[in-house]
């Protein structure tokens, strides 16, 4: 009985895939509000491990673990099924970065610029740190013609990444249509609509909204240069609590975008530029601003990336702020730093 138990137990032992990703980020601002304006800074960036593997040959297994400033963390940790379910549907759960929009469900360090853009950060859930939570989502492919696909995504989800200053629970969704076309057999172009609905107060049971719009299409200019242009808008509806013995609150309605262009040429080199605007929680009636250039390079595969990047980040009724930014990505493992 021996020889069987073992043969069995070991028959679905997967040995993961590992990745190590690290990075070191410095910058300096005039930002007369920072502690270390006009003061250089070195910091070693959050550092990731990566665990995948197939379970088995109708699941797949991903963790994401983070260490930083605030210590060792989950950042993802889900099961996704994409076999011996009907034809075009995968299943997916755990704990994720949300599928809402196109850079949001991406990992920064695979941007081809510096941060995550301010509007981003503003209107979205989880802030700079990403829209992040657990749930559960079905994904459909829908029936098409031609060079033209289409893809539906629901998601529940915990819903904490609305409330997290507070541990009692209330459900949140998420919902996406994803379309591609090619044109000329050649050209992708991306277009998709995104929505979000949770709690920001349970206590009092308010509510946030958010949707938006997105396209992408990277034009081919020669054998090893590409242009990426994207760009994303989105629309934050949300129930404020003003007055916590009453319950009162004001609906606060914010708006934002950003857009870029990202030149890959001579398969190792990136340049770009992007611009970013929205309307800040603390001043819904003024725009915050802001312009950033940026340049990249891979060393020897995408193992090792340089980036350095210069911003001139408008503030609503405030000076101007100037921050230059420089970082150093590196892996080890099958994960790159840079899939974008």
């Amino acid at each position: 009985m021996l020889p069987v138990f073992f043969v069995t137990a070991s028959a679905g032992v997967a040995n993961p895939d590992l990745s190590v990703i690290g990075q070191l980020v410095s910058h300096q601002t005039d930002d007369r509000a920072s502690q270390d304006a006009n003061t250089p800074t070195l910091n070693l960036g959050e550092t990731e491990f990566v665990f995948d593997a197939y379970l088995n040959p109708y699941a797949k297994g991903m963790f994401v673990f983070s260490v930083g400033t605030g210590g060792f963390s989950t950042e993802e940790a889900y099961l996704n099924i994409i076999k011996g379910i009907p034809d075009g549907m995968a299943l997916k759960g755990g704990k994720y970065r949300v599928g809402f929009g196109l850079l949001n469900p991406v990992h920064p360090h695979a941007y081809p610029f510096i941060d995550t853009p301010r509007s981003l950060a503003a209107l979205l859930p989880g802030g700079e740190d990403g829209f992040n939570d657990v749930g559960a989502q079905a994904s459909f492919f829908l029936p098409s013609v031609g060079n033209w696909a289409s893809t539906i995504t629901g998601d529940v989800l915990n819903g904490s990444s609305f409330h997290p200053d507070e541990t009692k629970a209330s459900a949140a969704w998420v919902c996406r249509l994803g379309n591609s076309f090619l044109f000329n057999d050649s050209i992708p172009l991306e277009v998709g609509f995104s929505a979000t609905q949770g709690t920001n107060n349970v206590q009092w049971n308010t509510r946030t909204g958010v949707y938006g719009g997105d396209v992408k299409t990277k034009l081919p200019l020669t054998g090893q240069a590409n242009l990426t242009l994207q760009g994303e808008y989105l629309y934050n509806s949300s129930s404020i609590v003003v007055d916590s013995t009453t319950g009162h609150f004001d609906t606060v309605n914010r708006s934002g975008l950003y857009t870029f262009a990202n030149l890959q040429f001579r398969q190792r080199y990136n340049a770009g530029i992007m611009y970013d605007q929205y309307q800040p929680q603390e001043n819904s009636t003024g725009i915050d601003r802001s312009v950033k250039v940026f340049l990249g390079y891979a060393l020897m595969e995408e193992t090792t990336l340089f980036r350095v990047a210069y911003e001139r980040f408008f503030p609503g009724g405030a000076d101007p702020v100037n921050t230059v930014s420089f970082q150093v990505l590196f892996s080890m493992g099958p994960h790159k730093p840079h899939q974008f």
